[in-house]
């Protein structure tokens, strides 16, 4: 792996993290909304965990891609 490939998996390593804490935060705010009754603040959060959980698995594939060269 060149020099380039590794920054470009660390970089990648770092955002997963990041990406894990943001979807870590939503559940959390969602786990508090569902004792409150605002559906529509509720949906919301519903809407971003189904992102940063795209948002995730597209980053570990990129990360598998980078590995495997």
């Amino acid at each position: 792996m060149n020099f380039i490939s590794k920054k470009v998996l660390d970089f990648q390593k770092k955002k997963l993290v990041s990406a894990e804490e943001t979807l870590k935060k939503y559940i959390q705010e969602m786990e508090k909304l569902e004792n409150e009754d605002n559906q529509k603040e509720l949906d919301n959060s519903k809407k971003m965990i189904k992102i940063w959980t795209d948002n995730i698995d597209k980053i570990k594939k990129e990360i598998k891609k980078i590995e495997s060269r």
